[in-house]
């Protein structure tokens, strides 16, 4: 539990960065989400959740992401950045797993709202703890601090 508190304890003290922003994540894992622009084209981000998926287990997870600005247009209107990475993944179940992530997503910006909304689906191959595959698909919103 000490591990989920300094957790959300770093995502908040984040927040004094420019271009940082906080949310939640729907889907798998269920939690927070923050992430830290580094450019206009490149960021890291992390997240703390619970899995949905049999037993209840306590993940965190980091990547560093690549971004393709207006990848795509929702209705011919609607911008959508393609984000792509690599990171890492640890679940604290009887043992602690570790994986590694290769998160693929779209993220709509709110411009005005300072914010965004976005879609992720992540395999993760967990080699630490046991050994297999496992994919992570989950929705979210995010507030920017500037």
């Amino acid at each position: 539990m000490k591990s989920f508190f300094m957790v959300i304890s770093l995502l908040l003290s984040v927040t004094a960065w420019s271009q940082t922003g906080v949310g939640f994540t729907l889907g798998n894992p269920i939690g927070v989400n923050g992430k830290h622009w580094l450019n206009n084209s490149q960021a890291v981000d992390g997240g703390i959740g619970f899995s949905i998926f049999g037993k209840s287990n306590l993940q965190i997870h980091s990547d560093f992401l690549l971004h393709n600005e207006n990848a795509f247009y929702f209705n011919d209107t609607y911008p959508l950045d393609l984000s792509f990475g690599i990171g890492g993944r640890m679940e604290f179940a009887d043992d602690i797993i570790i994986g590694a992530r290769i998160p693929v997503g779209l993220v709509h910006k709110l411009e005005k709202e300072n914010a965004d909304i976005f879609a992720e689906a992540a395999p993760i191959l967990d080699f630490i703890g046991k050994t297999g595959i496992e994919l992570h698909l989950l929705f979210g919103a995010r507030y920017y601090f500037q």
